[in-house]
């Protein structure tokens, strides 16, 4: 699963718990039969306002909304707003399928790409370095996809992680030094996934993580 699947996962499952509570407590429109529970209310928005803020960034009207509503005296505490948030995060939902979030577009968020790292860090922490490696490869081919796409580089739909690399040094969105890294952490992930493991070392695996995080950090702004 990549990062955008990920992401509309999250948007899915968020409006699916959001359309039961909305039902189980009878909004008709303009009313409410009961109101949602509070700890259902503030529950949602927080996990709401969290994937909005890490999706659409603090400055979309998207999270200022939801914020706004949060922090309001008459709606912070007040279930009555649930369907005013909702209506915000269907309306994220809808931007982020429409590819009309710029900071989305390129999927270039270092605390998306986070949580695949740290599934990386976490195979490696309990002795399986290959599929690390493999994961962490994938991130990179990952990453290197969205920065040519906002790079505006034309690249193939199947494509691998060194053409990538050419065409980004090409454009000189990093230098020599940065291409023969990737390349080497290209040889790391192609063999995990050839199964030529004696290749591997748990080192190695570890200083590509590491690096994996400076270059993201570095160049996915």
């Amino acid at each position: 699963m990549d990062i955008k699947e990920k992401i509309t996962g999250k948007f899915n499952l968020l409006l699916e718990e959001g359309i039961k509570i909305i039902q189980a407590n009878g909004w008709d429109g303009h009313n409410w039969r009961n109101f949602p529970s509070n700890i259902d209310y503030l529950r949602w928005r927080t996990e709401s306002l969290n994937l909005i803020k890490r999706v659409c960034g603090e400055d979309s009207e998207h999270y200022k909304q939801l914020l706004q509503i949060a922090e309001d005296k008459e709606s912070k505490n007040n279930s009555f707003y649930f369907t005013h948030c909702y209506g915000i995060v269907e309306a994220a939902k809808r931007d982020f399928d429409g590819d009309f979030l710029a900071d989305v577009k390129y999927l270039v968020r270092a605390d998306l790409l986070d949580d695949f790292i740290s599934q990386s860090e976490m195979l490696l922490q309990e002795g399986f370095h290959v599929p690390a490696a493999s994961l962490a490869g994938g991130v990179l081919e990952d990453t290197l996809r969205k920065l040519c796409d906002k790079k505006g580089i034309i690249y193939p739909p199947v494509t691998k992680i060194d053409p990538l690399n050419i065409s980004l040094a090409k454009a000189n969105a990093y230098d020599k030094l940065v291409q023969k890294e990737i390349t080497a952490k290209a040889d790391i992930r192609n063999n995990a996934d050839h199964g030529h493991f004696d290749k591997i070392k748990p080192e190695d695996v570890t200083d590509m993580i590491k690096w994996l995080r400076r270059f993201i950090r570095d160049y996915m702004k």
